[in-house]
């Protein structure tokens, strides 16, 4: 795509715009997955070579500069995903809108080329001369 086809980057533009209305559930974060041990002296987990139970799902993602945590079901870890790739694509979808939208305004600022030039010249009328300045003696 030509980065300066004005057209073809308001069609872009449009295409974007749509694109927005086809998201859907949102989730920022990142998934991760932990194995814990019970404790119990009888339990399996309790074994060297067992890695514990799990895993266990969480999602992770920073609130007001605090690193949070949520549990996440088994039951819900691919609707999970889907929703972390949504707000992934989101992002993306966003970056490029604002990216298309700035190459339009910028090359809406340029003069038109085909809009004949002024001439330059000015005025005919002559400027008044100066009185010499005054001396301070």
């Amino acid at each position: 795509m030509p980065a300066n086809d004005l057209a073809t980057l308001v069609h872009r533009r449009a295409a974007l715009r749509r694109e927005f209305a086809e998201i859907g559930d949102l989730r920022p974060g990142n998934l991760f997955s932990r194995f814990r041990r019970c404790g119990k002296p009888n339990c399996r987990c309790a074994r060297q070579d067992h890695p514990g139970h799990g895993p266990l799902w969480f999602l992770q993602r920073q609130v007001g500069g605090t690193t949070k945590q949520r549990c996440i079901p088994a039951a819900a870890l691919e609707e999970t995903r889907r929703q972390i790739a949504e707000c992934r694509r989101l992002r993306e979808l966003t970056r490029e809108l604002i990216e298309v939208s700035d190459t339009i305004c910028q090359l809406r600022l340029r003069p038109d080329t085909s809009a004949p030039k002024a001439k330059k010249g000015g005025s005919r009328r002559r400027s008044r001369r100066r009185s010499p300045p005054k001396s301070s003696g």
